[in-house]
Formats: structure tokens, sequence, C-alpha cells
């Protein structure tokens, strides 16, 4: 038998431990591997077009954050390099088996990755939009960041800067009644205009819409897809989905803010005007009511319809109903919005005077097409929009209770205020037009709904 040295067996069993090691080590490094390659695959890794930079300052709980990666636009919708932001906050944030969690504060966030959901008091929600990884930093929509985290934003456009806050407000949403005789609100001529892309009459906005969410009214909002002021003194021509600016992007935000407040998007024509007009007051389609040759052809009709869809698909924003500027086009031309849309939130223009106050609804094949009126407008013999509380007290239980209302009328009742902080709050009067028209119908027994529950 031939004696093996202690030596010898000691550089065996080195020999041994050493590739046992290396066998591990490239085991562990390539499951890692896989599951970065997992985690990354459910990340964008660049975005599908060419994004946009900005330089704005971020604030957080009015402290001013340092960031070193940049944040990125994409069509005025912004990200944020979130891994860094809740870096610097304290936090956390690890991703992981095609998830991501972030830990920030006392709040802990599970991303699922591959559905693109978040969960938030035992409920899924779907995030607005994916989350990107540039620069291995992880980027998160402005507008998912702030429901992640119930945080509120300051916008403050002239110094490029977003502020935000955990939310300290308390929401308290009404009961909503399971009867009651359906009645529908619409906020009108909502537009790109000069006037809406100022942070506080979009802030404005946002409070209107928190007050109709806390009680649980939902809501319409007949959106101009692009604004145009033919006027050499004022000109401008505003489209939000070609044309960058922190004031276009505001205005995305807020979108997405009404939507997410039980805001139901409407097509209002695609610039609510022709020729030498400006939008929201000139016509778009009736040649007869304009000083304008506005062409009266089913082509002319489609190709304004889809310019407005266009639009609205490339800003990522849904819209269920068309109505027609100041409800004006002709016959033919009615036909192609019927072909395109289901829901049109006007009376049924055939001169029939009942249709002026109850849903119609007009059969074509398969389809319904649903003609939704506002009458309580035309009842309405005041050239004072604020006089249709009046109407709505006395209203006639046989007439649909709609109404449209343009919403910059509320903007005087509310009052901006700010924290020694810099919190955002605010005040807004009770007595408003529109508190008393959502009081004065819940009184009546009156259960506001959307328009796709109408039949």
């Amino acid at each position: 038998m031939v004696k093996i040295s202690r030596k010898i067996i000691f550089i065996f069993l080195l020999v041994t431990f050493f590739a046992a090691s290396m066998v591990f080590t490239w085991n562990f490094c390539l499951n890692k591997e896989d599951n970065d390659n997992a985690v990354n695959e459910e990340i964008s890794q660049s975005p599908e077009i060419q994004w946009g930079q900005d330089n704005i300052a971020l604030f957080f709980e009015n402290k001013r954050l340092n960031l070193s990666h940049h944040i990125y636009y994409d069509t005025n919708r912004y990200y944020l390099p979130v891994s860094e932001i809740v870096t610097e906050l304290g936090g956390k944030i690890i991703l992981e088996n095609s998830a991501v969690t972030i830990i920030l504060g006392n709040k802990k966030q599970f991303i699922d990755l591959t559905n693109n959901t978040y969960t938030l008091n035992n409920q899924i929600f779907n995030l607005k939009k994916k989350v990107i990884l540039i620069d291995n930093a992880v980027y998160i929509s402005l507008f998912d960041f702030t429901k992640l985290f119930n945080l509120k934003v300051t916008w403050n456009i002239e110094a490029k800067s977003l502020s935000f806050y955990y939310n300290r407000d308390k929401t308290v949403t009404r009961q909503c009644p399971a009867t009651g005789k359906p009645a529908l609100i619409r906020l009108e001529d909502l537009c790109s205009s000069p006037f809406y892309l100022s942070s506080v009459s979009l802030e404005k906005l946002r409070i209107i819409s928190d007050y109709l969410y806390s009680e649980n009214v939902p809501f319409h909002v007949t959106w101009i897809p692009r604004y145009i002021d033919p006027r050499p003194s004022s000109y401008a021509d505003i489209d939000i989905s070609k044309q960058y600016s922190m004031a276009n992007a505001d205005f995305l935000y807020t979108l997405d803010y009404l939507i997410d407040r039980n805001g139901v998007i409407g097509l209002h024509g695609y610039t609510h005007q022709y020729g030498y007009t400006v939008s929201g007051n000139g016509y778009e389609f009736d040649r007869e009511k304009n000083t304008v040759n506005i062409p009266s052809s089913k082509e002319y009709a489609q190709e304004r319809i889809d310019a407005a869809k266009v639009t609205a698909q490339r800003l990522d924003v849904p819209y269920t109903f068309f109505t027609v500027p100041h409800y004006s086009l002709t016959t033919k031309q009615l036909l192609v919005v019927q072909a395109n849309f289901n829901y049109i939130y006007e009376a049924y223009p055939r001169h029939l005077k009942r249709y002026l106050y109850r849903v119609k609804v007009v059969k074509d094949g398969d389809r319904n097409i649903i003609y939704v009126p506002a009458p309580i407008n035309f009842l309405n013999i005041s050239n004072d929009e604020r006089d249709v509380v009046n109407v709505v007290k006395n209203l006639n239980p046989n007439v649909l209770a709609s109404f449209f209302y343009h919403p910059y009328l509320e903007f005087d009742n509310i009052t901006l205020q700010r924290g020694k902080d810099g919190y955002p709050s605010y005040t807004y009067a009770s007595d408003s037009t529109l508190h008393q028209l959502v009081n004065t119908l819940e009184d009546k027994g009156y259960r506001f709904v959307k328009i796709t529950e109408l039949k």
C-alpha cells in the first residue's frame, strides 16, 4: 500500500475546495444574471421614441432633491428617476422576480412589472405608464409616482419646479344612492388655451374634480384637443401632443388627474373653430353660421374627427363620447359622427322637440348610438350660466337632469393657500354654483351617473 503524505492530501483537499467554490460562484452568477435579465425584460430598457430632458427642480416636503439623473418627458408626460429619489429620501428600492418593491417612509409599495399593476388597500390598480429603466435608474411617470405614495404636487411653471408633499387631506367619499333618476354633469370647453395653461387654473381644475369625487359624482369633460387663436395680437396654435412645455405637461397631468377622479373625457371637435375664428368661440362644421366657408363634406368631417382621435391616442387620453361644437353640423356630417362614436353628448338633432329633454337611441345595425341632451341649459332663459340653479330647483321630473357648465366660473370661489412649509391647501365656497347644483339634485333624489350607464 502506497503511503500518501499529509502534504499531498492537503493540496488535494485545497484544490477540491477551490474547484467547488468556483462552481458555486459560477452557478450563483448565472442565477443572478438570469434573475436580473428577468427583471430587465419586464422593464422597458429605453423609450420607444426620442425622449426629451428638462431641468426641473424637485422638492419633497420642502426639501430640495439633488439628483444626478435627468427628468425625462415623453409627449408631455414626465418620468422621474424614482430609484434615486427614494434613495435620497432614505428609502429603498428592490428589483427582483419581475417586480419592483419601493419602501418610502412608512409605505411599502409592490409593483408587478408583468401586469403593470400595483396594490393599494387590497385593491389592484393599473399603472398609467410602464416602468422604464434608463442608465440603471428606475423611472416612473409623475402621475403614477403621486398615486403610489398618495402625494400632492404643486406645479410652479415660472420657477420650473415640482413640490411633493404627503397628502394630509382627509377625503371622505359620500355614499352614492343605489337608486334615483339619473343626473349628468358636463364640464365644458376644456382646452390648452393660455387661460387654462397656468398652474393656478390647472390646480383649481383639480380641486373641482376633488370636490366632485368627494361627493361621489362622476363627471364629463368636453376637451378641445388643439387650441387655435389666429388673431395676430394673440396668436396661438397649441397641440400638446406635438409641442413640449411645462405648462402643457401640467395640462396633461391634469387630464390624467380628472380621469382618475371619475372624469369621462369626450372630444369636442378637433379645434372648435375654422379659419379666422378662435377655438371655443368659432364653429367647426356648420358653414351657415360662420363667416368663413367651412367645408360641408363628409370627408372634411372625418378628417377633423380623425385628427382629434390621433391627438388623444398620442397622449394616451381615453375618450368616450363626442359633442359637436355649438351642436352645429350638416346632416351628412352627423352620419360621420355616428359612424365613429356610440355616445353623442347632445340632443338628437331632428327638430323633434321631445328629444331636447330625453335620451334618444338610434339603431345602426348591431350598434346602439346614444344621444344624451343637456336640457337644463336649454331651459335657462338667462344668459348667465349660473342661473341654471333655479331651473334645477323647478325641474320637471320628465326632463333628463343633464347640464353643461364652464369650470372657470367656479374659479373665483376657490382660494389657493400655502402653509409655512409650502403645503398646498385651499378654501372652496360651499355656496358656489356647482355646489348648489350638486346639492339641489341630490336633495331631489337624483343619482349622478356616467353617460355609459344610459341605455
